[in-house]
Formats: structure tokens, C-alpha cells, sequence
């Protein structure tokens, strides 16, 4: 699976090439029109040129690279720009975005997220994580439902749920979480929003039906064992009797439990329901979890 960060510097690695291109053009351009700047920026080459030779041939103390000539000719240059109102860093790269400094990513508080520019490869990493059929769902529209519905519990969970990026983010506390609410209460709507922002916060995230394992590949079930934030959706007992299910069902939360890795299972039964009702073995793992 392929993280934010590996599709972000993917991106950062072209968008390097176009600003080195852009870079030369506006120094050709900008030369043709004041070749005086042109020689002025030679003659300090050349100077830094010829006592690099020096220094090499022992004729010349390092300490003075920088000479009194290079000094006078940056004076030179600096008013030359200043006369003719060229930006001082006509020859520099110029980030493409302002914001991140093209690096793909800002500061909100203490939290490291992706930046605005990078929206593209932050749905290539939501579709790499199993979002892709969830394109419509953003997290700053569940705010405006949960205004509108105060009595479907969203804002409740929606706290509380803000509380769990905190603590996973910020914090680095980790931990295998049950999210459990009777149906139609919004719960994959908020586990998918979760996702999303975990993913926006730089983590590695999957997002998974329970009754989907049954056809995952060993490379899936790796994702979902090792990746920094799993969420385990529409979880049924039922289901636990399944052998391919099941299996794959206990390898992962095995490995999660034992690693401290974030979880969250979401599931309509209630936790005793589930743990009563389940295989033996999941029920195990299940009554060790704590409720959210």
C-alpha cells in the first residue's frame, strides 16, 4: 500500500523538475533583457572560480573564498536589482505553493496535515486505503449534519471521535477501540471521516468491511495488520463462523493488540452481544477491547 507520504514525494519529486525548468527560463529571460546583470553574476563566478583554484594549489588561505572583490560585486549586484526592480530571487526556485513550501504539508496547532495543494494525492491515498467508493464523504460536512440533527447523536460521537485523533496523533496513544450503536445512527459515515483525517494527519490508514475479508489478498491483510490506523466496519458475529473470515479476522487483531496498533470496530450488537455470539477466539480478543 502506498502511504500519503510515498504519493506526496512522488509529486514533490516532478514538481521539483518543472520548478528547475521554470527556475531557467526566468534567468534566460531576465538575462536577455539586462545582460549587464549577466556579467555581473559571471564576474562573481569567475572570482569564486579562481580562488577555489587557488585554495587548491595552496596559494590561497580557505578563509577567504569570499573575498573583498565578491563582496563589492554582490553590492553591485544588489543595487542593480534594486534600480531595475528585479525580485532578489529571480534565479531561486519559487515553491509552487506558498502555503507548504512545497512540502505537502502545514501546521494546524500541534497536528502535521496535508496541505490543501496536495487534494489529489489525498484521494489516491483515501482510494489506497479502501475509500474509494466513499468520494462524497468529508469530514466538514458531518459538522453541518450533526447541526441539523442533533438528535441522531453525530455531534456526540463526533467528539468523541475528535478525541480519539488527539489522542492517536498528538498524543501517539494507541489503542484497539468497539464503536457500537443500533443501525442507521451514522456510524460508517463517522468511522469513514475518521479515516480520512488520519489519513490527512499523515498516518497510514485502511478502511474495511468485515464481510469484504473473505476475499482479501495475504498483501491486504498485511496493510491491515501493520498500517497505523485500522477500522474494521459492519462487524457481525455472524460472520465470525465464516473460516476465511475468521482467520483472517484473528491474524489481524493478533497482531494489532499485541502492537499497541490503533483499531476501531464498528458494529450495530452490542459488545456483549458480539462477544457472546462470536467464535471462541475472536470473542477472546473482543472481550478485551474497550467500548468508545
Amino acid at each position: 500500500m502506498r502511504t500519503i507520504d510515498m504519493i506526496i514525494s512522488a509529486t514533490l519529486s516532478n514538481r521539483d523538475t518543472v520548478k528547475q525548468i521554470e527556475r531557467d527560463e526566468r534567468v534566460l529571460k531576465t538575462y536577455e533583457k539586462y545582460p549587464e546583470l549577466q556579467k555581473i553574476d559571471n564576474n562573481i563566478k569567475d572570482n569564486i572560480r579562481a580562488n577555489l583554484m587557488k585554495i587548491l594549489d595552496d596559494e590561497l588561505d580557505p578563509d577567504s573564498l569570499h573575498d573583498d572583490e565578491e563582496r563589492m560585486l554582490l553590492e553591485k549586484r544588489e543595487q542593480f536589482l534594486k534600480v531595475n526592480c528585479i525580485s532578489s530571487d529571480f534565479d531561486k526556485l519559487w515553491p509552487v505553493c506558498e502555503k507548504c513550501g512545497d512540502t505537502g504539508f502545514v501546521r494546524k496547532g500541534n497536528l502535521r496535515v496535508v496541505c490543501k495543494c496536495m487534494g489529489e494525492e489525498l484521494n489516491e491515498a483515501f482510494k489506497e486505503a479502501g475509500l474509494g467508493d466513499f468520494e462524497s464523504v468529508r469530514p466538514s460536512l458531518l459538522d453541518a449534519k450533526a447541526i441539523k440533527n442533533p438528535e441522531n447523536k453525530r455531534k456526540e460521537a463526533r467528539s468523541r471521535l475528535d478525541a480519539v485523533i488527539v489522542s492517536v496523533v498528538e498524543k501517539k496513544e494507541q489503542k484497539v477501540l468497539i464503536y457500537s450503536d443500533k443501525a442507521q445512527t451514522g456510524k460508517t459515515y463517522l468511522a469513514i471521516c475518521l479515516t480520512k483525517v488520519a489519513i490527512g494527519c499523515g498516518l497510514t490508514g485502511c478502511y474495511v468491511k468485515m464481510d469484504d475479508l473473505i476475499g482479501a489478498s495475504d498483501e491486504k491483510i498485511s496493510d491491515y495488520k501493520y498500517c497505523d490506523f485500522l477500522v474494521i466496519d459492519d462487524f457481525s458475529s455472524m460472520l465470525t463462523n465464516n473460516f476465511k473470515i475468521r482467520f483472517a479476522l484473528d491474524r489481524i487483531l493478533e497482531t494489532r493488540i499485541n502492537n499497541g496498533k490503533f483499531t476501531l470496530i464498528v458494529m450495530n450488537e452490542s459488545p456483549s452481544e458480539a462477544v457472546d455470539k462470536s467464535d471462541e477466539k475472536i470473542a477472546a480478543k473482543l472481550s478485551r477491547i474497550e467500548c468508545l
